[in-house]
């Protein structure tokens, strides 16, 4: 008897430490937020991913805010490490948003060091790709890649990624890079999205 009793308390407190641990990572995650929310010159509004798509040929998330909390189609969300995607169907309380991993999201980007105008899309992978960048590019692994401002619902310098490889496109007319996001994007939990 004493021994059941002491084992279902002992299940309780694992729960709690549990319980104690995810409020802990909530805490930290909506810190880093609200520190970037106060830094950033952007109006920004603040967001929770609700769900994701179940479907293998687009990245989608669900976020927990809609048209009555002022956010529209077109707006682009970000994490406090950089670009995540975009809003592309809005609701009364709810919006879809795309990852910036899905094919179908263009977002024209520069190499920070060099300058070099490409454009970023997604694998639905966990890499990105930077197309269209000139024969002569002048790239190497580690160079940081920001949004170029050239695309107008974009913000300038806000972080894609970091380039891993490159190489000649097959036409031989022009170079590509693969870029891994600077945001996880198979976890993130909170967001902001930039209002105009």
């Amino acid at each position: 008897m004493l021994a059941r009793r002491l084992s279902v308390e002992n299940d309780n407190l694992n729960r709690k430490l549990l319980e104690q641990e995810e409020y802990r990572l909530e805490n930290n995650r909506l810190k880093e937020l609200l520190s970037l929310k106060q830094k950033t010159p952007l109006k920004v509004i603040a967001a929770q991913v609700i769900a994701r798509s179940t479907d293998s040929w687009v990245s989608l998330v669900i976020i927990n805010k809609g048209t009555r909390q002022g956010i529209r189609k077109g707006y682009v969300v970000i994490t406090f490490a950089g670009l995540a995607g975009r809003v592309i169907e809005v609701f009364d309380s709810t919006s879809k948003v795309m990852l910036i991993n899905d094919p179908h999201l263009g977002v024209s980007a520069i190499i920070e060091r060099t300058r070099q105008e490409g454009l970023i899309s997604g694998t639905l992978g966990n890499t990105l790709i930077m197309r269209y960048l000139p024969k002569d590019a002048d790239m190497q692994t580690g160079d940081k890649i920001v949004t170029s401002g050239l695309t107008d619902m974009y913000p300038k310098g806000l972080a894609i990624g970091t380039v891993v490889s490159f190489g000649d496109e097959f036409s031989g007319l022009s170079r590509y890079a693969v870029v891994k996001p600077q945001v996880a994007l198979g976890a993130i939990e909170d967001v902001l999205v930039v209002a105009e």
